[in-house]
């Protein structure tokens, strides 16, 4: 798997396919693997990359440097190092935040933005989700959190929160997957870490973009338990997207959930952003 040197730090990250580039960032506490449908569907016609961003994934998971503006510079330079432009951002939670703040400073750089479940300080507030943000962001929990490690049982039931009723009838082996990598030792650090700078993303809930912004699409599933769809819908309000999708089954892994929805979804705005 390749690897890009962010300051001394590896970033893994999966690339295939050729054409138009389309870049796909994770939620927290995800991995680039969250994108497998979407990667193998969409190669056939595009250059297709995916990151594991710092702290993830088969990621360098360093004591610090969980920060929005660090995460946000990171993707600055992997796009810069590989000389890509007018990128297709696809992103889920924290990675459609990351996609929104790097458009923002970015616009001429950016074809289109599919953007699953986007995290803002509004979509996370009323949320249990929100609530744990709050608490970890009041207390330093970083050495316990990169000390301790999930039992399987706790990381089935984190797994299970994330899930929609379409998706607890995922495979088997899917759900396994994704239990051990929250089981995995030390990958409680990042989300305890970046709780504390989560407020940041308050920006977003005030942005209206111009007529000149890259043209949005939101996906939401109705049965996110993790953000709010309810406030997801009043940020549709302001951001204007192109297409919002709501997928009534689903929950905060839309791309696992309904993948072909999710990949037509990316191939239509990327497409649409061509023709315009």
């Amino acid at each position: 798997m390749p690897v890009f040197d962010y300051h001394g730090v590896s970033v893994t990250y999966e690339h295939a396919g050729s054409g138009d580039p389309i870049v796909f960032l994770h939620n927290i506490g995800g991995d680039r693997r969250i994108w497998v449908n979407q990667m193998r569907a969409l190669s056939g016609t595009n250059s297709v990359y995916a990151l594991d961003l710092i702290g993830y994934g088969e990621s360098d998971t360093p004591a610090g440097g969980y920060t929005i503006e660090n995460y946000l510079r990171m993707l600055t330079e992997f796009l810069d190092a590989q000389r890509l432009s007018r990128v297709t951002l696809v992103g889920n939670c924290f990675g459609s935040a990351l996609s929104l703040l790097y458009a923002r400073r970015n616009p001429e750089n950016v074809r289109a933005l599919v953007l699953c479940s986007p995290l803002t300080a509004n979509t996370l507030r009323p949320t249990p989700t929100g609530l744990t943000a709050r608490l970890a962001s009041r207390m330093k929990l970083d050495p316990v959190a990169g000390a301790i490690r999930l039992p399987a049982l706790a990381a089935g039931l984190v797994v299970r929160e994330q899930l929609g009723p379409r998706g607890r009838t995922m495979d088997r082996a899917a759900f396994a997957e994704l239990r051990h990598r929250w089981a995995e030792p030390q990958r409680l650090l990042p989300p305890a870490a970046i709780a504390r700078d989560l407020p940041k993303l308050a920006v977003l809930d005030g942005f209206r973009p111009d007529a000149d912004f890259p043209p949005i699409t939101t996906v939401w599933g109705a049965k996110n338990h993790i953000l709010s769809a309810a406030a997801g819908a009043r940020l549709n309000e302001t951001l204007a997207p192109l297409r919002a999708i709501t997928l009534p089954e689903c929950g905060h892994l839309v791309m696992l959930e309904d993948p072909d929805t999710v990949t037509t979804a990316i191939r239509t705005a990327t497409r649409t952003a061509l023709a315009g």
